[in-house]
């Protein structure tokens, strides 16, 4: 009768890791840390420029019920400095732009019109105060995730080429996983900034049409024969 040893049974279970988005995202390193605060920083820098700039917009794009109609029955009647004083009560880019006509009125057209499209430049200048932040927020969020991620490719090999022997896959994947995170978060943060640039530069846009149209109006309303 032949003897029967038990054979051990294979340890099977592995170790199961739990998922934690702090430890991924703050366990790059020094350098992975403070690129990954930068990410953030852009962050809040372009969401508090948006919201700023929408709310500006959305109060310059304000109507007043017939401004313009009222502004052309003050120029026929002659009440200039009534028409000066009523844009001075509107807190808009046209009134503004509107007043600077009318305090030139009785000069050339020609006149007229370069102040109000001096004005103007003002204003759009106004409108678009910190669009060149945000647009560089959207491009530089992506680029400093990549180059955290180059950065963490970098160490992690470095600490692979100091193992000796046979390199663990653990020790490979937690190092990239790791990299990649700065690149996620950077996307995160510069896909929406790049949307929201885009929102305002097309309000402002819609805001500019707006305003000179009306300007045009008024215009051709001095140049009408009494």
């Amino acid at each position: 009768m032949f003897l029967q040893t038990p054979v051990p049974a294979l340890n099977t279970t592995t170790e199961k890791h739990i998922f934690s988005l702090w430890d991924i995202l703050f366990s790059g390193g020094l350098i992975g840390n403070v690129i990954m605060i930068a990410i953030f920083l852009l962050g809040i820098l372009a969401l508090y420029i948006f919201l700023e700039r929408f709310f500006f917009i959305k109060r310059a794009s304000k109507q007043t019920p017939n401004f313009l109609e009222n502004i052309k029955d003050f120029v026929q009647e002659g009440k200039i400095q009534t028409a000066v004083d009523y844009c001075k009560t509107i807190d808009s880019p046209e009134a503004r732009m509107i007043e600077k006509g009318l305090a030139r009125i009785g000069r050339p057209i020609s006149d007229i019109s370069n102040a109000m499209q001096n004005q103007g430049q003002l204003e759009v200048s106004k409108l678009e105060k910190n669009l060149n932040i945000l647009a560089s927020a959207s491009g530089a969020a992506p680029m400093l995730g990549f180059l955290g991620t180059v950065v963490g490719m970098i160490m992690a090999f470095f600490e692979i080429s100091n193992v000796t022997g046979a390199v663990s896959p653990k020790l490979l994947a937690s190092g990239i996983y790791t990299a990649m995170a700065t690149t996620a978060v950077g996307l995160f943060i510069g896909i929406p900034a790049y949307f929201f640039y885009n929102i305002l530069v097309t309000n402002v846009d819609r805001l500019v049409l707006k305003i000179q149209t009306h300007v045009n109006e008024f215009l051709d309303a001095l140049n009408k024969p009494l």
